[in-house]
């Protein structure tokens, strides 16, 4: 719930006699800072962003007083005081989990759980189309600043990855980030990641390359070799015809595959591929429609079918088109810069 104008009044009031009161420990801890290297301070840009009435006193003295830690401690506290009453504070839980960060913004775990928070828990409370375009740029938008505070840890750049993988279904913008993630120690289950988002592409090449590369990493990675295994039974001989400019053969190979599964989004995804390359756009739709309708969740057909339509000028039923507010971030994707990728 919004606070009333008097509460904020009276929360900056408060706000501003602690910050009297507290003065001297403040100046002593601001030396501490630069004498002994500790974290800056919280940029004076982003203070307008507390909510002073989900502050207590007593986490604002400490905020105020240097300790930012503790009172992001305390923060997070209160947080899970109000998540445990369930959904009807989930909006009451964004703000608190929002002054942690900005409390703390080196503490990575409430960054991850803010853009959950957003792109997942809140989306789908949220009934309103508008209102889960905003949320779900905003959860995406939380894990960019996370990022940008903690750059040397691969923790939130795969969070985002599976953000953009996951619930965004932007296979190529979730490849740019579980690749950023690699700069740095991480689990090896995100170079799986990498090669199925290929996958889902469709680019049957770079998603062999990595799924190799786990194996030569660990022979016994049984999830990389089967799916090796089934990239090259059933998608790699039509992939392969193709690249050599062997279109109609191509489709008949992908179709033997279809007939045993027809409703297969990988191999529905493949042949729309080979449309395109052969310049067939008109049946090339028509294969993502397909894709579109069989699976709820092919976010990335229905953006390939309002691509396709526009280019063609055709109409789109509601149906089968992507939201607006996934349009928005495929198109707000393709126009970002690329964050430096770990190599294969």
């Amino acid at each position: 719930m919004k606070a009333k104008p008097w509460q904020q009044a009276v929360g900056w009031a408060l706000i501003v006699a602690l910050l009297l009161v507290i003065q001297p420990v403040d100046r002593k801890v601001e030396r501490d800072r630069i004498v002994l290297g500790m974290h800056s301070p919280t940029p004076l840009t982003k203070i307008v962003d507390f909510d002073p009435t989900a502050i207590s006193g007593v986490v604002m003295g400490a905020a105020l007083g240097g300790f930012r830690g503790l009172a992001a401690t305390m923060m997070w506290l209160k947080m899970q005081e109000l998540w445990d009453r369930g959904q009807g504070t989930w909006f009451s839980c964004l703000q608190v989990m929002r002054n942690v960060t900005l409390l703390d913004p080196y503490w990575i775990e409430p960054w991850k759980i803010l853009g959950w928070h957003l792109a997942y828990n809140l989306y789908v409370e949220t009934k309103d189309p508008q209102e889960r375009g905003v949320l779900l740029a905003k959860g995406v938008a939380a894990l960019k600043e996370g990022i940008s505070w903690n750059p040397n840890t691969y923790e939130l750049y795969a969070e985002l990855g599976w953000t953009y993988f996951d619930k965004i279904r932007d296979y190529e913008e979730a490849t740019k980030w579980f690749r950023a993630s690699l700069q740095f120690p991480h689990p090896e289950y995100l170079e799986r990641m990498i090669a199925h988002a290929y996958e889902q592409l469709p680019d049957m090449d770079r998603a062999l390359d990595w799924y190799d590369y786990c194996l030569k990493r660990n022979p016994d990675d049984g999830t990389a070799r089967g799916a090796t295994t089934t990239l090259r039974l059933r998608y790699l001989p039509a992939w392969r015809l193709m690249q050599a400019g062997k279109y109609d053969e191509a489709l008949k190979a992908i179709d033997q595959h279809l007939r045993v599964d027809p409703n297969g989004t990988i191999g529905l995804h493949v042949k729309a591929h080979i449309y395109e390359q052969a310049g067939r756009k008109r049946e090339a739709l028509e294969t993502w429609r397909v894709s579109a309708r069989v699976s709820a969740t092919d976010q990335l057909a229905r953006y390939k079918v309002s691509e396709l339509s526009a280019e063609l000028g055709l109409p789109v039923s509601p149906e089968e088109q992507a939201p607006t507010y996934l349009m928005e971030q495929y198109e707000s994707s393709k126009r970002m810069a690329v964050p430096r990728r770990g190599r294969l």
